[in-house]
């Protein structure tokens, strides 16, 4: 039978605290989630920047907003390999190699107070900023979407209108021309 938790020694049952090195690496793991939250709020605040650009339609302001996604998914990406390098200590300090690949909602169960409470707090924290990011992101979604549309039919309309010209012919009388232009490729 395998059991989760492990036990503490003595000592740190009597005071209370947890071992150093647990308490450590759980510290650790909650200042690399609290930097992924940081990071979090600074996707927030470009989504906002990026749906501003799409109302005033500047596109040299998306163009800034894509770079700069760019750069803070690098940043993301460093820190995913960081996080998993501080869980995986963590799943050492605590003799449980299981939780190196847990998520981080399962973390807490794992560790005594106060370090389970602080992991839940960033952990809470975090699903709430992913969930306003998450939003923000399916709206520039639909905005970006609805956009695109109105611009084909605007095409489509631009280019109708061009196939339909009534001119004149040689004696006078109206004859419906067809007009091929550069519309007709973008269709």
């Amino acid at each position: 039978m395998s059991v989760d938790v492990i036990p503490y020694p003595a000592p740190a049952e009597q005071t209370g605290s947890p071992p150093t090195a647990v308490a450590d690496a759980a510290r650790d793991l909650c200042e690399h989630v609290a930097a992924l939250q940081a990071l979090l709020k600074q996707f927030v605040e470009l989504a906002d920047r990026k749906l501003a650009a799409m109302r005033a339609g500047q596109a040299a302001g998306l163009q800034e907003c894509a770079a700069r996604e760019d750069e803070l998914l690098e940043e993301v990406e460093r820190g995913h390999r960081r996080r998993q390098a501080a869980l995986a200590r963590l799943a050492q300090a605590l003799r449980a190699p299981h939780l190196a690949r847990a998520r981080l909602s399962e973390i807490p169960e794992h560790l005594p107070e106060p370090c389970a409470s602080a992991l839940r707090a960033r952990n809470a924290a975090l699903q709430q900023i992913a969930a306003t990011l998450q939003q923000k992101n399916r709206l520039a979604a639909q905005v970006a979407q609805h956009l695109q549309m109105h611009l084909r039919a605007v095409f489509a309309e631009v280019a109708k209108a061009n196939q339909e010209s009534v001119v004149y012919g040689p004696q006078g009388q109206h004859r419906h021309s067809i007009v091929r232009s550069c519309l007709d490729a973008m269709g």
